[in-house]
C-alpha cells in the first residue's frame, strides 16, 4: 500500500473515532427511587419522543353518539408505526368503544376532555386474553388494555368515564353461571386460550376491567379522573415498574376496585385518592389452582400519600393471593371512611403465602368495621373454592398507626390448627367499640400500644400461642384487662396498665404461668 493511500485512510479513521466521541450520549432515564424497609427500590420513569399526533387529524369528534373508536385506535397505531410520541385526546366529550395500546406511546387526556366509554356490550365481544379474578380466560375485550407492550402512559387533567351500570346489571345475580363453567375447565387443564368465556351459553356475565395492562413493563398512569367502569378499575396484571400516582378514582358501581396490581412486580402507588364502589387499593395473584398454575407473586410494592373518602378497604390483600404476596410497604396515608382501613383476606381452598408486609404511618378515621383486619377465614367467594388448601400468613409489621370511631381496632382470624404467625405492632393509638380481638395467632408482639375499647375486655384472645404485649395501656370499663378462652400458651404482659383493672384476666382454662405471666 502506497504511503499517501494508508495516510488518507488513517485520516479518515481518525476523523470518524472523532465525531463519534462527539456523538451525545444516550439520556439516562429517569429514576425514582424509594426508601422501604428492605432496601432501596428504584423505578424507571417512561419517556416518549416529541411527535404528537391529534385525535381530530384521524376524524375523531364530538358529535353525540359518534363511535370514535376507528379514529382514536388508527392515531394509536400511526404513533407506534413511527417510533412513539403523544397521542393527544383534546377538550370534549370523546365517545368510544375499547381501545388498545402500544408500545412507547403515551396517551394524554387533556384538561376538559372525557374519554367516555359506549356501553354497547356487543361492542366489546371480541375474544381477549385476561384474567378474571385470578382465572386466565378469554373474555371481553377491557376498556383500554395493553398486552406484552413496553414504554406506556396515559395521563392528563382529563376524565375517563367507563359508563359501566349496563355492565352492573347484565352481570348481576348471574356471573356465577359463567364462572362455574370456567372454573370446571380451570380443573380440566384446559389452555387458557381455550377458555372462551364469549363462547359460554347464552352468554358471559364477566365483566371486563377498565384499564389493564397484560404482561408489560415500564407503565405510567397519572393525573386523571377515573369513573366507573364495568369492573375493576386499574388493573396491573404480570407486568412491572408501574407508576399510578396523582390520581382520582371515583367509582360507585359493583366491584368497582380502584387500583389492582396482580401478580405485578415494582409497583408504585402514589398521592392518588378513593372513593370506590368495592376496595381502593386491593393486591392480588391468582384463584386456587389456575394461581398456583402460574405461580406468579404480587411483590415489591409501594404505596404512599394515598387518602380514602369512600370504600370497602384502605389497602387490601386478598382474597385471591394464591400465587403469593410479598414485600409490601404502604406509609404515609390517610385512610377514612371505609369498611375497613388495613385487611389481608382468604380462605381454605386459596393456599399461598402472604409475607412481609410493612405498614407504617397510617391514619384511619370513621372505620366502619375492623381498622386492621387480617382473616385466614374470609367467607365470601365469587365461587367456592374446591379443595382445602390452607393459605399462610406470617411476618406484618404495623408501625405508628392511629385509629378512632372504629368498631374494631384489631381483629385477626386464623382457622383452627393453622395460626396466623409473627405479627408484629408497635406504636399503635386506637379506640374504638372492641379492641384487639384475635383467634389461632402465635409469635406475636405487641408494643407501645394505646387501646381503648368501649366494650369488652381491651385485649381478647382466643387459642394464641407465644404472644408478648408490652409497655402498653389499655383502657375499658370491665374488671379485666384481658379475656382469654380457647387453649392458650405462652401468653405474656409486661409493663402495662394491669392495676387499672381490678383483676388482669378473665380465663375459661386454669391461666397458670405457662399460660399467661403478668410482669
Amino acid at each position: 500500500m502506497k504511503k499517501t493511500t494508508r495516510n488518507l485512510f488513517l485520516l479518515i479513521a481518525v476523523i470518524f473515532i472523532s465525531q463519534s466521541c462527539q456523538q451525545p450520549k444516550p439520556s439516562a432515564v429517569e429514576t425514582i427511587r424509594e426508601e422501604t424497609p428492605w432496601g432501596v427500590e428504584i423505578f424507571d420513569q417512561t419517556s416518549f419522543p416529541d411527535a404528537v399526533f391529534s385525535i381530530t387529524d384521524f376524524g375523531a369528534q364530538t358529535t353525540e353518539g359518534f363511535n370514535n373508536q376507528e379514529a382514536i385506535q388508527a392515531t394509536i397505531d400511526k404513533c407506534a408505526a413511527q417510533g412513539g410520541g403523544t397521542v393527544k385526546i383534546p377538550a370534549g366529550q370523546w365517545e368510544t368503544s375499547y381501545l388498545k395500546l402500544k408500545s412507547n406511546v403515551h396517551l394524554l387526556i387533556e384538561e376538559g376532555a372525557v374519554l367516555f366509554f359506549s356501553d354497547n356490550i356487543d361492542l366489546y365481544a371480541v375474544p381477549t386474553f385476561t384474567r378474571w379474578e385470578g382465572l386466565e380466560c378469554m373474555n371481553y375485550h377491557p376498556l383500554i388494555y395493553a398486552r406484552d407492550e413496553q414504554n406506556i402512559a396515559i395521563t392528563g387533567k382529563g376524565r375517563i368515564d367507563g359508563n359501566g351500570e349496563k355492565w352492573w346489571d347484565m352481570a348481576r345475580g348471574k356471573r356465577e353461571e359463567t364462572l362455574t363453567i370456567l372454573y370446571d375447565q380451570v380443573q380440566a387443564g384446559v389452555a387458557p386460550e381455550e377458555r372462551n368465556c364469549l363462547a359460554y351459553e347464552p352468554m358471559s356475565y364477566l365483566r371486563p376491567s377498565l384499564i389493564q395492562t397484560v404482561n408489560c413493563k415500564n407503565i405510567l398512569v397519572e393525573g386523571l379522573e377515573i369513573g366507573s367502569g364495568p369492573m375493576w378499575t386499574v388493573h396491573f396484571v404480570y407486568s412491572e415498574n408501574v407508576i399510578a400516582r396523582n390520581l382520582k378514582v371515583i367509582t360507585v358501581g359493583m366491584n368497582n376496585d380502584g387500583i389492582i396490581p396482580d401478580s405485578s412486580t415494582k409497583v408504585l402507588i402514589d398521592n392518588c385518592f378513593f372513593s370506590t364502589g368495592d376496595d381502593c387499593i386491593v393486591i392480588k395473584s391468582g384463584l386456587n389452582e389456575d394461581g398456583w398454575r402460574v405461580g406468579k407473586p404480587s411483590q415489591r410494592i409501594i404505596i404512599k400519600d394515598c387518602k380514602t373518602k369512600h370504600g370497602h378497604g384502605g389497602v387490601v390483600i386478598g382474597s385471591e393471593m394464591s400465587g403469593g404476596v410479598n414485600h409490601v410497604y404502604a406509609h404515609d396515608c390517610d385512610f377514612g371512611h371505609t369498611e375497613r382501613g388495613l385487611r389481608v383476606k382468604s380462605m381454605k381452598g386459596r393456599g399461598g403465602l402472604v409475607e412481609n408486609l410493612w405498614f407504617e404511618d397510617i391514619k384511619m378515621d370513621s372505620i366502619q368495621r375492623e381498622a386492621i383486619k387480617i382473616n385466614m377465614f374470609y367467607g365470601s367467594s365469587s365461587i367456592a373454592p374446591r379443595t382445602d388448601s390452607v393459605p399462610t400468613f406470617k411476618n406484618f409489621y404495623f408501625d405508628k398507626i392511629s385509629s378512632s370511631n372504629s368498631q374494631y381496632a384489631v381483629r385477626m382470624e386464623g382457622i383452627d390448627g393453622h395460626k396466623i404467625d409473627s405479627m408484629f405492632f408497635n406504636n399503635m393509638k386506637m379506640d374504638g367499640k372492641y379492641g384487639i380481638v384475635a383467634n389461632d395467632l402465635e409469635n406475636c408482639t405487641f408494643t407501645d400500644l394505646q387501646i381503648s375499647a368501649e366494650s369488652g375486655e381491651p385485649v381478647q384472645i382466643e387459642d394464641g400461642t407465644n404472644l408478648t404485649f408490652s409497655n402498653s395501656v389499655f383502657k375499658a370499663d370491665t374488671e379485666a384487662m384481658v379475656k382469654l378462652t380457647g387453649n392458650n400458651k405462652a401468653i405474656r404482659f409486661k409493663g402495662t396498665n394491669q392495676a387499672d383493672f381490678k383483676k388482669p384476666y378473665s380465663s375459661d382454662e386454669k391461666a397458670d404461668d405457662s399460660v399467661i405471666k403478668i410482669e
